[in-house]
């Protein structure tokens, strides 16, 4: 587990992403992985290969106040953003209070859109960092940037500052906005842009591929579907994404079932799906489902892996309100061993790429791990902070769980 995880976040691999073959990389050694088990190809091959749109985020620069700050760090850009370099301009700085306190009376909402519609014309607009009582206007307040005209971004850019961790993440389209997210402790109302930079290529049909294997099992009428995305969110200039948790753990769980059942004969046959871009939306499961290499109605059962790096506090389960038979029976095989100290339950989400399998009708369990270092989408979200204290123990688990079908 920890080779595969090493492997899997090393620069070499660029964050698993849309740069320096990432994605591609990764794609092989999980194959090559596949092989070196024995696991059967479907249709002669490990692959299946599929296009997609993207916006990739090749690199990004921003100083503030004479400091250049760190990408993932200090601040990130929206992933949807497009190519801009500096440009000298005039400062409007959003009002939060004065939009807030619009929102009483319609007629003092048309006009606080009318005077910010003038003010903020050929001037970067620089949003405070601000959290409102009501989340739906946080929600407004933190997209009220795309409301501006396409034209009117053209040589501008939008620095949104932030209380919130910074997230990054993907975009399958390409917009008009150049837009920064920026930790909140580097806004002032006397900020100086002093220089920024974002490179983006958008390219329409990105080749990606899912990686499917097989291991027959003594009944060959149902497939046990077990899943986990090996993609995660690439390289931004000299900074990558090492995604050891989300979610090189999840394959390497992944990899240690097919080593576990290659040596030990399944009671029904297991089919192993490592999917690509899942960070861009779920695309390579949507793929898979839309055009499925097994018959959907066979499979009996679906688990799904997704950040399994921790354990300290548990396991939670999606969809295990739904399949409550299962989610008792895995309850009492832990009661049972002793396994990790909680399973909590939760309903259905779409947030994982069990998700479209779900929507199909298939039966299936998304499996996350709860405590560890919490890193998420950031650049440090590195093997070496994971403890997988628990890894061994929820793989027995899922063992006897799978066994129990």
């Amino acid at each position: 587990m920890r080779s595969v995880i090493t492997t899997l976040t090393s620069e070499e691999f660029a964050g698993r992403g849309y740069v320096d073959n990432g994605m591609q990389k990764s794609a092989e050694f999980i194959a090559n992985e596949f092989q070196k088990l024995g696991l059967e190809k479907i249709n002669d091959s490990y692959f299946q290969e599929f296009t997609m749109p993207i916006n990739i985020i090749k690199n990004a620069e921003l100083k503030l106040n004479g400091k250049n700050l760190k990408y993932g760090e200090d601040f990130i850009v929206k992933p949807n953003s497009y190519s801009q370099n500096f440009h000298q301009k005039e400062i409007y700085y959003f009002d939060p209070m004065d939009y807030s306190a619009s929102l009483r009376f319609e007629s003092a909402f048309i006009d606080f859109i009318q005077r910010d519609m003038v003010a903020q014309k050929g001037k970067h607009i620089a949003f405070p960092p601000h959290e409102f009582e009501v989340d739906s206007l946080n929600q407004y307040y933190k997209h009220w940037a795309s409301f501006y005209k396409p034209e009117e971004n053209r040589n501008r850019a939008v620095f949104y500052f932030s209380k919130d961790k910074l997230i990054a993440s993907l975009s399958q389209i390409q917009d008009s906005i150049a837009e920064f997210i920026v930790n909140k402790k580097y806004y002032s109302k006397n900020l100086s842009i002093d220089n920024y930079k974002i490179e983006s290529e958008f390219i329409n049909d990105f080749k990606s591929k899912n990686v499917i294997g097989k291991i027959e099992g003594k009944n060959k009428d149902s497939l046990i579907v077990i899943t986990a995305h090996y993609d995660h969110l690439g390289k931004v200039g000299n900074v990558y994404f090492p995604g050891a948790n989300d979610n090189a753990s999840g394959t390497a769980f992944l990899l240690n079932l097919a080593k576990y059942y290659s040596k030990n004969k399944p009671k029904y046959t297991l089919i192993f799906i490592a999917f690509a871009a899942e960070e861009a939306g779920l695309v390579g499961s949507y793929y898979f489902v839309e055009n499925p290499l097994i018959d959907l109605k066979k499979i009996k059962f679906l688990l799904n892996f997704d950040i399994m790096g921790a354990g300290e506090d548990g396991i939670q389960i999606v969809n295990s309100s739904i399949f409550t038979k299962e989610y008792e029976k895995l309850n009492q095989l832990n009661s049972k061993n002793k396994y990790v100290k909680q399973i909590k339950k939760r309903g259905e989400a779409c947030n994982s790429d069990h998700c479209p399998f779900y929507e199909k009708g298939v039966p299936s369990f998304f499996t996350y791990t709860l405590g560890g270092a919490g890193h998420y989408h950031d650049p440090f979200d590195k093997g070496e902070t994971l403890s997988l204290e628990k890894f061994q123990d929820i793989q027995d688990l899922f063992v006897k769980f799978i066994d129990k079908f």
